[in-house]
């Protein structure tokens, strides 16, 4: 009995950050990308997120070094780290090329079902 050959995985799966798949997430990096210091009150209204929502999100980017959280008095405060923004850079070229290959076989099926022109 031989074992069927495993699929190819496209490149821009792989590159597809595991963690940033959810647009929360996604969203939460997107919003921090200048790498400026940001009030969380401000990211989570911007997503217009419950602060029970939006925390475990942020932590989980913190957890994994995407994200560095600093506390000023009762104010927290929020950065993308350099790691984050490479990661984030990094998803969202690889999501460009997921939805250039999802166009080109949409077109590609669209066209076939198109009826010849001679009829």
């Amino acid at each position: 009995m031989t074992s069927s050959p495993r699929p190819i995985v496209p490149a821009f799966q792989r590159e597809l950050d595991p963690l940033l798949l959810l647009p929360v997430r996604l969203f939460i990096a997107c919003l921090l990308a200048d790498m400026r210091w940001c009030d969380d009150v401000a990211v989570q209204g911007v997503l217009r997120l419950s602060e029970r929502r939006f925390d475990p999100h942020v932590e989980r980017l913190r957890a994994a070094g995407y994200v560095e959280a600093r506390t000023e008095g009762r104010r927290v405060r929020l950065r993308l780290t350099r790691l984050g923004l490479d990661r984030l850079t990094e998803h969202v070229i690889a999501l460009d090329r997921v939805a250039a290959t999802a166009a080109e076989l949409v077109t590609v099926q669209r066209a076939a079902l198109r009826p010849p022109d001679n009829l």
